[in-house]
């Protein structure tokens, strides 16, 4: 065989395995033909295999927001640490694997790129032979007559003796005969190669790879713009953006399995066409073209042994045209004596390079038809669909696959992470302000956590000591009671020493934060807070001290903030006076 061998690759191989299955269930033998119902079928149903499993996931994705959505469970802000980690990593996966998407997107338009290219010059081939054979008609049948008609003018203007004449006309005859004889020879190649129209399969080609390539370079961008900016609300902890990402992957999710089917249906047929694409065409080429089998064997296979099909016309054509140049010079020679020299000289150079331009195009169309040079441009273009341009298609099929996965998991994991996200919600405070002492210049500012109200009647909440064990009164710590009011019993630290208001239990001096206060405190009467006091237990140290009044400075006058719906009061509160029992922003 001339040239390169065309090997059949293992990726083609592998495509070309999946069963071929069209919708009645019942399998073929996969070999390409659009033509054959029962071969699109069967390329149809791999197409729906990933869109089946592309809805299936919007229902399960479905259903588990409905889940998440109707479950009554109440998830804390918690530690994520590792759940975020986790994400951050599938992102990168997923941008992995998206990469891998451009990089197959870019080699498979650059194998089709290299297929359509073989194929456009196959068709210059085609093109040029078309162009020699009209060329070496023009010669023969045009400008030849034209000079023969030229020559019979002048033989008739000039006194020619009979006997002459009468061996010049058959010669003229001949040289007529000759080049209908060579048209008959090309006419055949010529019907050929028109036949043979490839153009409109081409274009098509070549529009369709086009908005192929860059609709799903867009898509690719718009899913590396997802995946990347997941990090934002994934660091931030903002639990609205984080779901509304997620919202848009699912989205990327049923895109990525919906192109993910036809990059299957796409490798399936390419991988039926590569297994055998000599038969493949040779039947186009025969359905379409109307070629004889022993021309398609020629062109497709160009054995050693093989002989041109048009080699012999083409020969006998260069035999004709051989012998009208003999005919013509014969001509010549004997109107030579008889015509102008100048005017003979013109018929004579015409002629003859009729001929010789004729004689050019023949075998100029010998060597256009050669199978050589088609047969490199089609191996050629078998190089560009069957290795560069399938293996393209695998790498986007694993990108899609992978990022369809990672994007999964990430909507699952994102949903999950979201729901340790939610933040405490703070009322608005009320302002309350006043003066403890006509000559204390000093103002102190502390604040008060908002607490939920609840419902005293929960069973579920313990009751409050208030000394009666058949009460029905409960209390949950950040919410009142709706009872009776109830004094406390001071701790024996208060009972020891009512002197310093600012005292902790505990401790033997107030913190040295407090001092100031502390000091204008005891001059002008103990700080008191706008609240009831309650007999309620200790909470928690961490939660007590969020819920119980803030120190934040000293101005001019003193400032109490509070609210509507307070807490109870704590020991860890530095401004908690047990002997008072106040209801309005008053110094007792």
């Amino acid at each position: 065989m001339t040239g390169e061998e065309y090997v059949v690759t293992r990726l083609a191989k592998f495509f070309h395995s999946f069963p071929h299955v069209d919708l009645t269930f019942s399998t073929n033998n996969g070999s390409f033909n659009l033509e054959n119902v029962s071969y699109t079928q069967s390329l149809g149903f791999w197409v729906a295999v990933p869109i089946l499993w592309c809805l299936l996931n919007l229902v399960f994705f479905t259903l588990y927001a409905c889940c998440r959505c109707c479950s009554q469970r109440n998830d804390k802000d918690g530690r994520i640490l590792g759940l975020r980690v986790l994400i951050g990593i599938f992102i990168i996966i997923s941008i992995i694997g998206i990469g891998f998407g451009f990089y197959g997107n870019v080699d498979s338009n650059q194998g089709v790129k290299d297929f359509t290219e073989a194929a456009e010059d196959i068709d210059g081939t085609i093109l040029n032979i078309q162009s020699e054979l009209d060329q070496q008609a023009s010669s023969v049948n045009t400008s030849l007559k034209q000079g023969l008609a030229s020559l019979q003018h002048e033989i008739k203007v000039n006194n020619i003796p009979e006997n002459t004449l009468s061996q010049i006309q058959p010669a003229i005859n001949e040289l007529l005969l000759n080049s209908k004889q060579i048209q008959e020879r090309v006419k055949k190649i010529h019907k050929d190669s028109s036949n043979v129209d490839i153009k409109k399969s081409i274009s098509t080609i070549k529009n369709f790879e086009e908005y192929r390539f860059w609709f799903t370079m867009v898509l690719l961008i718009i899913e590396i713009i997802v995946s990347v900016s997941l990090f934002i609300p994934l660091v931030k902890r903002m639990k609205r953006l984080l779901l509304f990402f997620s919202g848009l992957m699912v989205i990327n999710v049923l895109i990525c399995w919906i192109l993910t089917g036809i990059f299957l249906g796409f490798s399936i047929a390419t991988g039926d066409f590569c297994v055998d694409p000599h038969n493949v065409t040779e039947r186009m080429l025969r359905s379409d073209s109307h070629l004889d089998p022993d021309v398609v064997d020629y062109y497709l296979k160009c054995l050693p042994t093989d002989e041109n099909p048009y080699g012999e016309l083409l020969t006998e054509a260069q035999t004709i045209l051989t012998h009208s140049r003999d005919t013509l010079k014969n001509i010549m020679n004997l109107v030579e004596p008889y015509l102008d020299t100048s005017r003979f000289q013109k018929i004579e150079w015409w002629l003859k390079s009729c001929l010789k331009n004729a004689d050019d195009n023949i075998i100029q169309t010998i060597t256009y038809t050669s199978c050589t040079p088609i047969r490199n441009d089609y191996m050629r273009a078998l190089r560009g669909l069957c290795k560069s341009g399938l293996a393209g298609m695998a790498f986007l099929l694993l990108s899609m696959v992978g990022t369809a996965l990672c994007f999964t998991i990430l909507v699952l994991m994102s949903c999950r992470a979201s729901k340790f996200m939610t933040k405490r919600e703070y009322t608005p405070f009320e302002v309350d302000t006043g003066t403890i002492s006509p000559n204390n210049t000093q103002q102190c500012f502390y604040i008060r956590r908002s607490h939920d109200t609840v419902d005293d009647r929960d069973p579920f909440l313990p009751h409050v000591e208030d000394g009666n064990p058949t009460s029905n009164t409960y209390y949950r710590y950040g919410s009142l009671p709706t009872g009776s009011t109830i004094r406390p019993e001071p701790p024996p630290s208060y009972q020891q020493s009512n002197t310093d208001p600012m005292a902790v239990p505990g401790r033997s001096t107030p913190p040295p934060t407090y001092a100031d206060c502390a000091d204008a405190g005891n001059n002008a009467g103990p700080l008191l807070v706008t609240h009831r006091q309650h007999s309620v237990p200790s909470a928690p140290l961490e939660e007590n001290l969020n819920n119980t009044a803030l120190y934040q400075g000293c101005q001019s006058s003193p400032v109490l903030l509070s609210n509507e719906t307070t807490g109870p009061p704590s020991p860890y509160n530095p401004f908690y006076n047990p002997n008072s029992d106040i209801t309005q922003n008053e110094p007792s």
